[in-house]
């Protein structure tokens, strides 16, 4: 009964819970964070004239619900000029201007080449379909060839081309963290359809000074909103109201709320919270997070390098499966000497990697960035690794996620959720969105200001 009350609790500091925090800044709410930080998988180190990156780092443009929270916190983001889909293959690198190009201009032989085309026109016609649902058009024919994308893996869509086309294909797909066969079509339209947009992409921005930048202006803005080091670990409703049981400062304490918002992971907010609808509880047990290893890389070159023109680069035979040169948006005035890079594995790669000492990821990772680009050797500074075990959110096939989208439109429940496993494939505007919607409803059902 001496439980401390407030209209609002949100559970989580990552961008579904900063969007929430954000829209109802002006309410009875707290948001409780068992990290020291906010900002979630969106971390990066300032260095210099540029900073290294970790984790999450393409951000929206105007009209997105991220955009508005940085720029409502004096934030700027810079676009990315670069090429998004270079490719490392054969022992050369390839920056085509146009995907579509790959077939005709890689080292392939005949069978290749038309493998290589037959695969691609088959992931087009998975990103046109994940187009259509994304426009929740109430024809039933978008809505059945979802859910054909949603019952298959990617690999039953493009089969098993020859070796080299495969690994293409393998790599691109451990940006979802997760082998061909694990996830879903629908999830491999969506990730290729983010890649292949260009520049109509949703996501085509790097945020001025590192996608920490965001969790670290929030604080200073709304710090006396956020509660560090509270892990929750039980919400229920009860009496008309959410008790909210925390662990802080090693003492276990209760909230109680009109309204919660979770923007935990799925296995968290399964784990915490109890009782809920079968149905609902089962979705967020179902919900699959991949693997990443990620490196920051400061390079120390002090002329034009190889990559300067490249921001994205897949590669298909090295121990990491992307490189992003977080430099290349800065390269549009004056040199500047030195750069930064980000690489990763995801996927099965990362698994195997997760219990390797830093050490040894970082000889890895070096010793392949340097047979990428050996004009790297004895330009490699400073190597900073990132482990995220549970790095990314991705579908198998045959999951549903209707349940929860039903449980949302609820007017009579007092937890709501958000969080980037509602989409397809974990996305930071998607993830914002969710946690602006959470806002909306949680705020309706509190009354009063909006």
């Amino acid at each position: 009964m001496n439980a401390e009350n407030h209209d609002v609790v949100i559970v989580g500091g990552g961008v579904a819970g900063l969007s929430a925090l954000w829209q109802l800044r002006h309410r009875d709410v707290v948001l409780l964070e068992a990290d020291e930080r906010l900002g979630g998988r969106l971390m990066s180190l300032p260095r210099g004239d540029y900073w290294m990156n970790l984790g999450a780092h393409l951000f929206p443009g105007a009209g997105s619900h991220v955009e508005r929270m940085t720029s409502g916190l004096g934030l700027e983001t810079i676009g990315i000029p670069g090429a998004k889909f270079a490719l490392a293959f054969a022992g050369k690198v390839y920056a085509n201007k146009r995907v579509e190009t790959y077939p005709f201009t890689l080292p392939l032989s005949l069978s290749e080449r038309v493998a290589l085309a037959g695969v691609g026109l088959r992931a087009v016609g998975a990103v046109k379909a994940w187009q259509d649902t994304q426009r929740e058009q109430p024809g039933w024919p978008a809505r059945r060839f979802g859910g054909y994308l949603a019952n298959r893996s990617f690999r039953d869509l493009i089969g098993r081309p020859p070796a080299r086309v495969d690994g293409i294909f393998r790599a691109a797909g451990h940006r979802a963290a997760s082998e061909l066969e694990d996830q879903s079509a629908a999830t491999g339209g969506a990730l290729f359809g983010g890649v292949w947009a260009g520049r109509k992409s949703l996501l085509s921005y790097n945020l001025d000074g590192g996608s920490s930048r965001l969790g670290e202006a929030m604080a200073a803005e709304l710090g006396h909103l956020v509660r560090y080091g509270a892990t929750v670990t039980r919400v229920r409703e009860e009496d008309g109201r959410v008790l909210v049981t925390l662990r802080e400062n090693g003492e276990e304490r209760t909230l109680r709320a009109r309204q919660v918002i979770m923007a935990t992971p799925a296995y968290i907010s399964h784990r915490v919270v109890e009782g809920l609808p079968g149905d609902v509880a089962g979705v967020l047990a179902d919900v699959r997070y991949g693997p990443f290893v990620s490196a920051g890389v400061i390079t120390t070159e002090r002329g034009p390098m190889p990559y300067d023109r490249i921001y994205a680069l897949t590669a298909t035979d090295q121990s990491f499966d992307m490189m992003f040169n977080h430099a290349n948006p800065l390269r549009t005035g004056v040199r500047r000497p030195g750069g930064s890079l980000m690489v990763y594995a995801g996927g099965d790669g990362a698994r195997r990697m997760l219990d390797l000492e830093d050490s040894g990821v970082e000889s890895r990772y070096a010793d392949d960035l340097a047979s990428v680009f050996p004009q790297l050797r004895g330009n490699l500074g400073e190597i900073r690794i990132q482990r995220w075990e549970h790095g990314i959110p991705y579908r198998r096939p045959g999951f549903s996620f209707e349940p929860m989208l039903r449980y949302s439109r609820r007017t009579d429940v007092g937890v709501h959720f958000c969080g980037d496993y509602f989409a397809d494939l974990g996305n930071m505007e998607l993830a914002a969105a969710s946690g602006f919607r959470a806002a909306v409803r949680a705020g309706a059902a509190v009354g009063g200001r909006p």
